[in-house]
């Protein structure tokens, strides 16, 4: 069992990798002509290559795969928008509860969203407010963490 559910979670890691990686090069398709937009997407394609090779190491059983599934799991804890910062990464699953703060109004949601997608973003209105958890990786995570204090 606990290895068919580290095959699984390496499967979505790889899966989101080359879905941002996919979602990454088609933007760069459409912007050759401005570099700096250029260079800011070849850093969005880090996190997915780091996902990928995650997944991979993971599928493969190597050690070095879970300690950077671990890392790759918590990078996809948080998602916020605060004080004009937004910052969300999802390679594989987001499933998670967000609470937005907007003129004076709390809204609750649940997200999910299958794939890739890393955004970071500044210049945001002081007035928007966000904080996210992403449930999936916080179990991902949780579920890593003890299989690699298994291991030891």
């Amino acid at each position: 069992m606990n290895r068919l559910l580290l095959q699984l979670i390496a499967i979505l890691e790889i899966v989101g990798g080359i879905w941002g990686i996919a979602i990454m090069l088609y933007r760069m398709g459409n912007v050759l002509d401005n570099f700096k937009f250029l260079l800011f997407l070849l850093l969005y394609l880090l996190p997915f290559i780091f996902s990928l090779c995650a997944g991979i190491l993971l599928w493969k059983q190597k050690s070095i795969g879970l300690t950077l599934s671990l890392v790759l799991q918590l990078l996809q804890i948080p998602y916020f928008a605060l004080a004009g910062l937004y910052y969300s990464f999802i390679s594989g699953v987001l499933a998670g509860v967000r609470v937005s703060f907007l003129e004076g109004v709390t809204h609750y949601n649940f997200n999910f969203i299958f794939g890739g997608y890393c955004q970071i973003q500044t210049g945001l209105p002081i007035e928007i407010s966000a904080f996210g958890i992403n449930l999936f990786a916080v179990m991902t995570f949780g579920f890593l963490l003890f299989s690699q204090l298994r291991r030891k």
